[in-house]
């Protein structure tokens, strides 16, 4: 894998199901994933039972109040 770039849950869940007859060293070699990132993937599973949300989220942007969103808002309180 690159440097740097999340892993996929699907070679995260790849990782667990090869933990159960492998070493973390054969586990590397195989799936091209440092050893470090091995451990830390069978870390969390260990501690969680479930793989990392590889999903990089995108900054949302926060949806602008127009006029009427506010002339409910001030209806809503006053009632």
């Amino acid at each position: 894998m690159v440097w740097g770039k999340a892993i996929p849950e699907a070679v995260q869940w790849i990782i667990i199901r090869l933990s159960t007859t492998m070493k973390v060293d054969e586990i590397s070699m195989y799936t091209d994933v440092g050893t470090r990132s091995v451990k830390r993937i069978l870390a969390h599973f260990r501690k969680t039972g479930d793989v990392k949300d590889a999903k990089r989220k995108l900054p949302q942007l926060h949806r602008v109040l127009c006029d009427y969103d506010i002339q409910v808002f001030f209806q809503t309180i006053s009632a």
